[in-house]
């Protein structure tokens, strides 16, 4: 990775992704690495060719998931390549500082937005392994979420545990069919979590600017 720090802003001017592939066979190996390969070098040659466009933020990083998908044609029938690409997906989303979203990875692999809702709930695509990758994923997004809120208390994070993760005022409430993705919390971090909630906004009208 190579960043910049001009008037203390963070900027990501070079992608470099390594994924940890030691315990894998040489053939796999090289299937992942040809994978992340291809996507630094989309994403790299996206931002030297837009060095005005800001890739930490949400419509800058949005921008360079689009490209990728014009660019790389991943195979949505391939749960491992699907698993893959999540796993570049979140480096570069962490490199950039920015949040994975499940949004954000339809995009970059073209995905409709449906289709992984069905995927989250279990109604489809549960034998061949894409329900249960995509409850992995979507708990992942929830825990970089509620991490962000118990070290930093940032608002908007709060609401977007409201709003998209089943939360409610004073008590924990996940509705979701992957209760078995979710990492389990001791009952201190459960009482951390329901006076995280009681502090939240009722809509994003009251979010502060």
């Amino acid at each position: 990775m190579g960043y910049s720090k001009e008037k203390e802003k963070y900027q990501v001017t070079e992608i470099d992704i390594t994924l940890d592939t030691d315990d894998k066979e040489e053939q796999e190996r090289e299937y992942i690495n040809n994978i992340t390969s291809r996507i630094m070098e989309i994403a790299n040659d996206y931002i030297h060719r837009h060095p005005n466009i800001d890739i930490c933020t949400s419509q800058g990083i949005t921008e360079l998931f689009k490209d990728i998908k014009r660019k790389y044609k991943a195979d949505i029938n391939n749960i491992k390549e699907l698993n893959i690409l999540w796993d570049i997906y979140t480096c570069i989303c962490c490199t950039c500082r920015i949040k994975p979203t499940l949004m954000r990875f339809c995009i970059m692999v073209g995905i409709d937005a449906t289709t992984m809702t069905t995927w989250v709930n279990g109604e489809y695509r549960v034998a061949s392994g894409h329900s249960k990758s995509a409850q992995k994923w979507k708990s992942e997004c929830e825990s970089t979420l509620y991490d962000e809120v118990i070290q930093t208390g940032n608002i908007g994070c709060m609401f977007a545990l409201k709003a998209n993760y089943g939360y409610r005022d004073n008590i924990q409430i996940i509705q979701s069919d992957g209760r078995d993705q979710l990492p389990e919390y001791s009952r201190e971090e459960i009482a951390a979590r329901a006076k995280i909630v009681d502090m939240l906004p009722e809509s994003p009208e009251d979010l502060p600017e």
